[in-house]
């Protein structure tokens, strides 16, 4: 054990990963301009592994990372063991320091979730929105409640979400609250809309008759979902529904005398508080429509306590 851990402290273990790092940092960078952020990070930062010219194998940052991990964990063993007191104190901080780092961005990695929030001056809103990932989410009308919050009228609902990451052709959602079963026939993580005058008739809100898939575009946020399910209803009667995520507005289902409300949107994320948007402003250069700065003032609303956030981008 000791040889292993003395072989696997080696500095020179040390230099090859910082090395191909370096590599990796400068791969990614450069790929981000034909591939887009996120393809970049998936190939070259979040992988074990990646094929260069389709069958050389080149380890990725995950991997790099771990093995350096290991590397520093085995220094700190084999060489700090030696000096006692305050030998090299300033050596043993700056490797803890860096051990600590390793271990809270692994937190970080696979603990967060990345999201964001859209607000116009005056909105609030406790829900936050996947970037990618799409959901198909529905309520009933019977659940809708009106509020008046100030001088503002929020509509509550009691939503209930199917995630659609890997959902494959032929999966039953498994709603278990509607009087109807409900299967994948056709689902696209990016398709174009479009009405046409005969085809198959479709419950859709807004008339669309044809999804066509489209490749995947790089920024994954640009991506636009879609897809059509069957529906069984316990009368024995079936009928289609089509959704597209670019619809605001969702489409009714009715069932016995109840009306159904279905939409597929990004997936959505519930907060331990509100925020609500009181103040945007966006500064340009004189002249011109390059932004010079941004700053929000965001009120941030939880049980007891609320309190102003500014932020400030340039």
């Amino acid at each position: 054990m000791k040889t292993i851990l003395k072989k696997l402290a080696s500095v020179k273990i040390t230099c090859v990963c910082l090395f191909l790092l370096f590599i990796l940092t400068f791969w990614g960078t450069v790929a981000q301009v034909d591939h887009g952020l996120y393809a970049a990070q998936e190939r070259y930062f979040f992988s074990l592994y990646f094929l260069i010219f389709g069958w050389l194998p080149f380890p990725g940052a995950q991997l790099i990372l771990w093995v350096l991990f290991f590397n520093l964990i085995a220094a700190v063993n084999e060489h700090f063991s030696k000096f006692r007191g305050i030998q090299l104190i300033g050596l043993k901080l700056s490797h803890l320091g860096v051990l600590f780092y390793f271990i809270a961005a692994f937190i970080v990695f696979h603990g967060t979730t990345e999201s964001y929030v859209h607000l116009s001056e005056g909105q609030g809103t406790n829900i936050s929105s996947s970037y990618a990932q799409w959901e198909l989410a529905y309520w009933p009308q019977s659940t809708l409640k009106t509020t008046l919050q100030g001088q503002t009228k929020e509509t509550i609902t009691q939503v209930t979400a199917y995630d659609l990451n890997g959902v494959k052709t032929g999966n039953v959602i498994p709603f278990t609250q509607v009087p109807f079963t409900m299967s994948v026939e056709q689902f696209y993580p990016n398709v174009a809309a479009y009405k046409t005058s005969s085809g198959p008739a479709f419950l859709n809100v807004s008339g669309i008759s044809l999804l066509e898939p489209k490749e995947l575009i790089k920024e994954r946020e640009k991506n636009i979902a879609g897809g059509i399910f069957n529906i069984k209803y316990a009368n024995g009667k079936t009928a289609k529904l089509l959704l597209y995520g670019a619809e605001s507005i969702p489409t009714p289902i009715k069932a016995g005398q109840e009306i159904y409300y279905f939409i597929l949107r990004h997936k959505s994320y519930s907060l331990p508080f509100t925020l609500r948007l009181k103040e945007f402003k966006a500064e340009f250069h004189p002249g011109t429509q390059m932004a010079e700065g941004f700053e929000s003032v965001v009120e941030v609303i939880k049980p007891g306590a609320v309190r102003d956030v500014r932020i400030v981008m340039n």
